[in-house]
């Protein structure tokens, strides 16, 4: 019987679930512990800004007069009550506000930071567990036919129409392939056991084999760099540290001016020997303060101080700028050049062994072409296919990198077929 290779739906499992990843992703959302201690940390960054704008606590106190006690011309003082409110001057309150403010944007922008990261860590893994999968079934293959070969080659030999050496190396052959499998196995619990990781799972990630499917991204490098100064998590924590950085030396100025604090006494006074008609009547009053900032050295250091951060905060922006379309385009290039390693095994590598593999098969049914050159040429073919297999998984693992880099999604969604796009491999 004339062999040919098998579909890769016959050769592999298939889910019946396209969204395999969108669903890890999802999971990994909820429980992954990183991105849930940024998204705690992001929270009580935004519980501190209602209490950066709040007034400070009001002081109550009461006084108890002595034996020798203060006599009023109503009488002595018997208690003595009193409450006070500090009040800070204009726009202190709404400066630390902003300051609040901008520091929890910077704990958000952390936050997606981290999200971003894991979205590429779990793709990553996922795409290299799926591609793992897939080696392993078709190396298992390659030792298939290499047992084939070592039947055939141990008739001939027994018959004396083969060297030794011949035998020998289709057995190293084996043993490298067995070799493989125990490495290749080995990779794949390893992958399983980061997912597990990452998604924060008591037991090992499972996932099957799905073919891979590459969007094409119809988007401009300049495009990509517009989307990540807009999205980039990383540009967006420099922008708010600076934002805070100004608001920190408008707040730092302000001490200039004075706080206020007005309180409120009331005094009970007690019948002593006065003969004024108003004798026994309780008093109080309202005490207004002021503080004074006169200590320069204080205040004027806190200023420079405020002026010095704010410039370190514009260079930093700067440079998380620079840095942001450095890693786009570096990106972008590898993507670029993913995309077309995949189209030459596509359009080239592919269909040229598997011409190489019929010109053998037929030689082989003819009679001219030995066993051993027609098995060479179907593992050959199976190598291709793994290496197809690896650079359409890296296609796709700098497809998320540069949706990392960017901050945001590039496109709808990243598919997985179970129809797969190697049909050209059928």
């Amino acid at each position: 019987m004339i062999w040919q290779p098998l579909a890769m739906a016959e050769r592999l499992p298939v889910s019946p679930k396209a969204d395999e990843l969108q669903d890890l992703l999802d999971e990994a959302s909820r429980n992954n512990p990183e991105l849930k201690a940024a998204r705690d940390e992001w929270k009580a960054a935004q519980k501190r800004v209602p209490q950066a704008s709040a007034l400070p606590d009001p002081t109550v106190g009461y006084s108890f007069m002595g034996p020798s006690f203060i006599e009023t011309v109503n009488g002595p003082i018997d208690n003595n009550y009193e409450f006070e409110q500090m009040i800070p001057f204009p726009g202190k309150l709404v400066g630390r506000r902003h300051v609040a403010k901008a520091e929890a944007m910077a704990a958000q922008s952390r936050m997606k930071a981290v999200e971003r990261n894991i979205i590429f860590k779990v793709s990553e893994a996922y795409y290299d567990l799926v591609t793992t999968q897939k080696t392993i079934v078709l190396v298992k293959e390659i030792k298939s036919a290499l047992k084939e070969e070592e039947a055939a080659l141990r008739a001939r030999y027994e018959a004396n129409k083969a060297d030794q050496s011949e035998f020998v190396k289709i057995q190293m052959s084996i043993s490298d392939t067995i070799e493989r499998l125990f490495m290749l196995e080995q990779q794949r619990d390893t992958l399983e056991a980061l997912l597990q990781s990452l998604l924060n799972r008591p037991s090992p990630v499972e996932v099957k084999t799905l073919d891979l499917h590459l969007p094409a991204v119809n988007l401009s490098l300049q495009d990509i760099l517009y989307q990540a100064r807009q999205n980039r998590p990383q540009l967006k924590e420099s922008e708010a540290m600076a934002q805070k950085s100004e608001y920190a030396l408008n707040l730092a100025k302000l001490e200039n001016a004075p706080d206020f604090s007005i309180g409120f006494q009331y005094s009970q006074i007690g019948v002593g020997n006065s003969t004024s008609p108003n004798a026994g009547r309780d008093a109080w009053m309202i005490p207004v303060k002021i503080t004074l900032p006169i200590w320069q050295n204080r205040i004027g250091s806190a200023v420079e101080e405020a002026h010095a951060n704010l410039d370190a905060s514009r260079q930093q922006l700067q440079q998380t700028q620079n840095f942001t379309d450095y890693e786009v385009k570096a990106a972008y290039y590898r993507f670029v050049t993913a995309q077309k390693i995949v189209s030459l095994y596509e359009n080239a590598f592919i269909p040229q062994a598997q011409i190489m593999t019929g010109s053998d098969e037929a030689g082989y049914e003819a009679g001219p072409t030995g066993v051993v050159f027609f098995v060479s040429s179907r593992v050959n073919l199976f190598n291709i296919q793994i290496a197809y297999y690896e650079s359409l998984a890296n296609a796709l693992k700098e497809l998320a990198a540069l949706q990392r880099e960017a901050g945001t999604d590039l496109i709808s969604g990243l598919q997985l077929s179970a129809a797969g796009t190697l049909s050209n491999l059928q």
